[in-house]
């Protein structure tokens, strides 16, 4: 179960990584014409999933379509450019207010993740030394 958790707490990190590449290159390009804002999504709301799998017990699978998190393309998270909406006339859609807000928000959902990491490996760090007495 521990190992479980720590895999899905680094699955998560992953991604929130892969959100700040993103996101960074978003701000970079605020400027350039035609530019069109990219974002990770996922096939759940990820925050959510994370915590009720980290919270309840999971039973091992018995068939490969169980507890599945994945979406039609195989994935639990990717990049898509939202070209939907423009906010200036030279085709550009990145908004640099919205962009470090975005960033502000994924670095403080890293520390998080890591922090997380780091409790359930120190949890296991015990278990080992308590088994050495």
């Amino acid at each position: 179960m521990m190992f479980k958790t720590v895999d899905q707490l680094g699955t998560a990190l992953s991604r929130t990584t892969l959100r700040h590449t993103v996101l960074s290159g978003n701000l970079a390009n605020s400027n350039t014409p035609g530019y069109k804002r990219s974002d990770v999504q996922s096939s759940k709301s990820f925050s959510r999933e994370l915590g009720l799998q980290i919270r309840r017990y999971s039973p091992v699978k018995t068939h490969p379509k169980h507890l599945s998190t994945m979406n039609r393309r195989g994935r639990e998270y990717w990049v898509e450019q939202d070209s939907t909406t423009t906010m200036r006339n030279d085709g550009n859609n990145v908004d640099p207010e919205r962009e470090i807000a975005y960033i502000m928000e994924n670095q403080l959902h890293y520390q998080a993740l890591a922090d997380a990491v780091s409790r359930k490996l120190g949890q296991l760090r015990s278990a080992i030394g308590e088994g050495r007495r």
